[in-house]
């Protein structure tokens, strides 16, 4: 018979906290294999990959009720990928959004720290702040990146073109894609047309020419 683990040598092993396996217990996302007569926790050692697993997801990004849904499916001789997939693309949608927010912030912040001498005497509370916010407002109104998930059918065809005369005096770029893509599967596109806007898929099908303008004009 396998020699069971106290609570703390599963913590050393792992480098967590005590305070998070018996968390992780309440949460029901790693139970001990058997408590002792004492009411201590057991826990057996393979347990030890499954506790690396469990943080290495809360690295990537998942809850540790989205972990426990996949330990479930998994422990009940079910595939989880399938489920975990479109959960991975939603993740990676939020990421490119805040990546790009971050790089918004980082270049506003970058334009201010570039102005050779601030303002003296103004009454702003502070000449670099308002450079960079006025940074993020002109960058507003300036160019995006629109897809447009296109067949190649004639409909197609005419939604990238108005498309393109929505956006044709702001600069922005628009890129055509094919509906088996890896950006149509990120992005979650079903049919086409389908035009999405900084990563945010805001319209399937073929818009007339005031839509696309509604949609696409700051």
């Amino acid at each position: 018979m396998e020699r069971l683990w106290q609570i703390g040598e599963l913590a050393k092993c792992a480098g967590v906290k005590v305070s998070t396996l018996r968390y992780y217990d309440a949460c029901g996302v790693l139970r001990p294999a058997r408590r002792a007569e004492s009411g201590y926790r057991l826990y057996a050692p393979e347990q030890l990959e499954q506790l690396r697993f469990i943080q290495q997801a809360k690295q990537l990004g998942l809850s540790l009720r989205q972990v426990r849904r996949v330990l479930e499916l998994s422990e009940s001789g079910e595939l989880p990928c399938e489920q975990v997939a479109p959960l991975l693309r939603r993740m990676v949608a939020r990421l490119n959004e805040r990546i790009e927010l971050l790089r918004r912030r980082r270049e506003a912040l970058l334009h201010a720290l570039s102005l050779q001498e601030p303002e003296k005497g103004s009454a702003r509370p502070c000449c670099l702040l308002y450079a960079a916010m006025e940074y993020l407002r002109r960058e507003d109104t300036m160019a995006r990146t629109i897809e447009v998930f296109t067949a190649g059918c004639p409909l197609c065809d005419e939604t990238i073109q108005r498309v393109k005369n929505a956006v044709a005096s702001c600069g922005c770029t628009v890129i055509t894609r094919t509906p088996d893509s890896a950006e149509a599967q990120q992005y979650g596109i079903r049919a086409v047309p389908a035009i999405v806007v900084d990563g945010q898929l805001v319209f399937t099908g073929v818009p007339t020419q005031e839509q696309a303008n509604a949609l696409l004009t700051r």
